[in-house]
């Protein structure tokens, strides 16, 4: 789950000035907002909505493979 920070303007219409993202926990996204001074905003979870997703044609699991591949043939010399 990652979160991001909604910052709004000042005023009772609570009217969107900004939207920060991406932290990996509401407490760091929380400090984030302390630090920057931030004194009308509110942590949220963030949804992503997608169709479908497909893994990338070079992605993470054939580069794992490939390198632990690797690994054993430097092992067997």
């Amino acid at each position: 789950m990652l979160y991001g920070v909604v910052r709004f303007e000042p005023g009772d219409e609570r009217r969107v000035r900004d939207t920060t993202i991406t932290f990996d926990s509401p407490a760091s996204a929380e400090l984030f907002a302390v630090e920057s001074g931030w004194h009308d905003y509110q942590v949220t979870p963030l949804f992503f909505f997608v169709d479908h997703a497909t893994a990338p044609a070079a992605g993470r699991m054939l580069l794992g493979a490939a390198l632990a591949r690797s690994v054993r043939r430097a092992g067997g010399r």
